[in-house]
């Protein structure tokens, strides 16, 4: 899957046109342009527009933050709605008076001279025409003065930088796709609103508010399609049809079928002529057309039937690693249980006056790299200081561009983050100090670590596959001044400054390690050897956010300053011992 991402993400910024959903393409180009060929993507009257760029400007949908403040802004127009709509009832009233009156009159006459004829109707029409029709006129001079006021109030808040655009609800339905992708969610229970949840879930299922119509349905699909994911396009189509069956009016059974039909037979044709899984495309391990599956039913039937074996300690293919990532986000256990026992818990206490007091409760995940969580790092009063400092400076995040020349932002880390300095708040300059209390590293000076840096991850929420140390180039005369001054990133420390109530681990696929989000607890490993090269083994991914809101601080940790703490070792793999004694 982040090879799909990373891949697909460069696709939809390029603004290929997309076909029609009702021409028909020619099975031999299928196979040509499977790299382009896409589906316009719109929901109600954008249905055939093109789809939007995937260039992220200021999002909502990637931060729970954000998306708060949203819900705040639409309940104060839904207020204001509500005193407009009041409103507009009075004024509507007057104006029906006097039409009920007049066809009432009108109805009894059989021409305009009857009616001027005697003199009480003669009366009543100038009555009605004058201070009757001051009141319509009123009621109506009114209605548009208020209509115009509230119509610049909706503008507003449209035009607010915070109101979600075509953009948001392409990530959002990209994050749905995603979490039924990674998660491997039932698709009738996710499209009425039901979520299975996670290992580390206290609830086994969450439930929506609403659920998602025939419409949602092959809009979802349609993603999925554009992203390469043709056995979710499917499955989503198959949704819609269901919903429509159901009684759902939103949308044609028609205009599903030809997208399914489609749908199908891109997936039959990538399985056959390039496999399950590749950069750009994922299929089922079997064509979903039947007379297909029974031509080549042997071959198909060995596909199916291959089993997951893990590759740990090792380079692993991009296919390999984004499997071990999406099977470590379900929870699966890769460890042989002779590793995995060997892992303890224990305190420790450095001999450190404050820590013989209060010993740090650390626990082992791993041994090869060196993971440790440190249990109970921080209090309730920190964690929520460091959300309260961040959240005014929330951006969308960036990551290192695949040039390694500078960041970027894209669909491959879908968070917000803010950079925090000591001197923003005293209490910042105190977790220092306890953070080199519990690793023994120096972290206070701007040459031993980086600010620090608050990541909120919103729907979906996740940064694919990745390896903290940035510095992979042999020359160091590629690296600026101040990298060079400070080396590459030795360690990590990340705090997890909430609990996540499905979704959102720490994995690392090499490692075949899992780490779940646990308030207050700080996940700690080395990046590098002890001679300064990069330990690939760290390569780590945070999992898509299921249910819930996540937040975590990073600490990096710079090698240079560390000389005397971390010191080389006499062998280039020789490893550094973490959170001895």
């Amino acid at each position: 899957y982040p090879k799909l991402i990373q891949s697909s993400s460069k696709l939809l910024s390029e603004r290929i046109g997309l076909c029609n959903m009702g021409s028909h393409v020619n099975n031999k180009r299928i196979m040509h342009q499977l790299i382009i060929l896409t589906f316009a993507v719109g929901y109600g009257a954008t249905e055939n527009s093109d789809l939007p760029s995937l260039q992220l400007s200021e999002d909502l949908f990637s931060s729970t933050s954000k998306l708060e403040g949203l819900v705040a802004k639409e309940q104060a127009v839904v207020q204001m709605l509500e005193m407009y709509a009041a409103e507009t009832k009075a004024h509507l009233q007057t104006i029906e008076r006097y039409i009920k009156e007049y066809k009432l009159v009108i109805s009894g006459v059989s021409s305009a001279h009857n009616l001027v004829a005697n003199p009480i109707d003669a009366y009543m029409l100038v009555k009605r025409t004058t201070v009757e029709w001051d009141g319509v006129e009123r009621a109506i001079y009114l209605m548009a003065n208020r209509s115009r006021g509230v119509f610049d109030q909706v503008l507003d808040f449209r035009h607010d930088q915070f109101f979600p655009n075509q953009e948001d609800l392409n990530g959002a339905a990209i994050a749905l796709v995603r979490l039924h992708d990674t998660y491997r969610l039932n698709m009738t229970d996710l499209a009425n609103g039901i979520l299975k949840g996670t290992p580390s879930s206290k609830t086994d299922y969450f439930h929506s508010q609403q659920d998602l119509g025939a419409r949602d349905c092959l809009f979802l699909g349609k993603h999925a399609f554009n992203r390469g994911y043709f056995d979710t396009a499917v499955q989503w189509a198959e949704a819609a049809i269901s919903k429509v069956e159901s009684g759902d009016e939103t949308l044609g059974k028609r205009e599903i079928l030809s997208f399914l039909d489609m749908a199908v037979r891109v997936h039959d044709e990538t399985l056959e002529r390039r496999g399950p899984l590749g950069a750009y495309w994922q299929t089922n391990p079997v064509p979903i057309d039947k007379h297909l599956r029974n031509i080549h039913k042997e071959k198909y039937s060995t596909l199916a039937k291959s089993k997951f074996i893990p590759k740990l300690w090792r380079e692993q293919t991009d296919d390999e690693e984004t499997e071990h990532y999406e099977r470590l986000c379900r929870g699966e256990k890769m460890l042989p249980a002779v590793v995995e026992a060997k892992l303890f818990c224990y305190h420790v206490t450095r001999n450190h006056p404050y820590l013989l007091l209060q010993p740090l409760k650390v626990e082992e995940t791993s041994r090869n790299p060196s993971i440790v969580i440190i249990h109970d790092l921080l209090n309730d009063g920190q964690l929520t200081k460091f959300k309260e400092l961040a959240e005014p400076k929330l951006h969308s995040s960036r990551h290192k561009s695949s040039n390694g020349q500078g960041f970027v932002k894209s669909m491959i880390r879908t968070s917000k983050n803010a950079w925090l300095e000591e001197s923003d708040d005293p209490m910042l300059s105190k977790i220092s100090k306890r953070i080199t209390t519990a690793t023994g590293l120096l972290v206070q000076e701007k040459t031993s670590a980086e600010d620090y840096q608050v990541a909120n991850y919103g729907i979906g929420g996740l940064y694919v596959t990745h390896t903290d140390h940035l510095m992979h180039n042999p020359d160091p005369n590629s690296y600026g001044p101040w990298e060079r001054l400070i080396g590459d990133r030795l360690a990590t420390l990340m705090v997890y400054l909430t609990d996540v109530e499905a979704g959102g681990a720490t994995v690392f696929p090499r490692a075949g390690v899992t780490l779940w989000p646990e308030k207050g607890a700080a996940a700690f490993w080395y990046n590098l050897y002890r001679s300064g090269e990069g330990d690939d083994n760290t390569r780590h991914g945070a999992c898509p956010v299921l249910h819930g809101s996540k937040w975590v601080s990073n600490k990096w940790i710079r090698y240079n300053d560390q000389f005397l703490t971390a010191q080389c070792g006499l062998h280039k793999l020789d490893k550094y011992r973490l959170m001895d004694g």
